[in-house]
């Protein structure tokens, strides 16, 4: 998604502060080329992580690089362990 879709998905989020936030590494878009101009390509996790991010910037005042630390952490699925070994038990 470009980042006309993205700021219609994120309230408040400005087209200066999105190329901000890609500028500095907090998100890495993929680039997409349309005719002789590349654009930034805005996948669904960057979406969700820079909306996180934005309600911590615009709704706690925190600045960019806490925020989205914070939401890196936050938006990553919890790892299931499966021990699929079976364990016996002795009843003697």
């Amino acid at each position: 998604m470009y980042a006309g879709g993205v700021l219609k998905q994120i309230d408040g989020l400005t087209y200066d502060k999105l190329t901000y936030f890609v500028r500095s590494g907090y998100v890495l878009p993929r680039k997409a080329k349309k005719g002789n101009l590349y654009y930034n390509d805005f996948s669904e996790e960057d979406i969700a992580l820079i909306g996180r991010a934005w309600k911590l910037i615009s709704g706690h005042n925190m600045r960019a690089r806490a925020a989205f630390a914070r939401a890196n952490e936050h938006g990553k699925a919890p790892q299931l362990s499966l021990d699929l070994k079976e364990k016996t038990t002795n009843l003697d």
